[in-house]
């Protein structure tokens, strides 16, 4: 087994590093897409809240597997089927398999992180909100100085797990021909016919990756504390 990893380490870690790449790329858009969804939920408007609502019930309903087949095998066959040079130039680009899997993995993430920073900025005491207003500022200013920047240090270990979910995930992007760390797996093993080696060894990346990210999240999770701590 020393043999076989020293061997095929290399090509292990290329597919590692593309797939945090593919992770880091989904969880930003997971993060852009769960903060203004969070903020449709919690608005005064009814059809934002209906809005918000069935996009978390949607896609948290859909498996990422079914939605990456969606998005890279459905989304531009049925534009080409249609013919519409607007949806063409919109849905042709999703043939691209890092594009595809990047916004497949985003949307899907996008509905559990909406629901962590919902339920981030409800921990907040409400009248934080009220005591900026009372001095004058607009609800927007009051969420964007006062209310985000507290309920995302909330928001952050919650965050982090949902990095590492999103970074475990992307070994579905195998099946669409993303040559991350689970493709690199079966690449070796179909060429060497060591099965078990080759998935064990897919494994241990796995297993040291998330040790890692674990570890550094905690560190930054403890730095926020004591900043918090520093500030009160």
């Amino acid at each position: 087994m020393i043999e076989f990893a020293a061997t095929y380490a290399g090509l292990y870690f290329k597919g590692l590093l593309l797939g945090l790449g593919l992770t880091v790329a989904a969880m930003a858009g997971a993060f852009l897409i769960g903060l203004f969804v969070a903020l449709a939920r919690l608005s005064q408007r009814g059809w934002l809240r209906a809005a918000g609502g069935a996009y978390v019930a949607l896609f948290r309903g859909i498996p990422p597997l079914v939605l990456l087949y969606l998005v890279y095998f459905g989304l531009p066959a049925w534009a080409a089927q249609v013919g519409n040079p607007f949806l063409i130039a919109l849905l042709g680009p999703l043939d691209n398999r890092l594009l595809a899997a990047t916004l497949a993995f985003s949307v899907n993430a996008g509905a559990y992180t909406t629901e962590i920073i919902r339920a981030s900025i409800q921990a907040l005491p409400a009248d934080q909100m009220e005591a900026a207003k009372s001095i004058g500022m607009t609800h927007g200013l009051a969420m964007r100085r006062i209310v985000l920047p507290q309920s995302l240090r909330i928001a952050f270990p919650p965050l982090c797990n949902e990095f590492i979910v999103i970074l475990k995930g992307t070994s579905l992007a195998s099946v669409i021909g993303v040559t991350e760390l689970m493709r690199s797996a079966q690449m070796v093993a179909a060429a060497t016919f060591l099965n078990l080696q080759a998935y064990i060894l897919a494994a241990m990346f796995y297993v040291v990756a998330v040790i890692v990210l674990q570890t550094l999240s905690s560190l930054i999770e403890l730095k926020l504390l004591a900043g918090s701590t520093t500030g009160d």
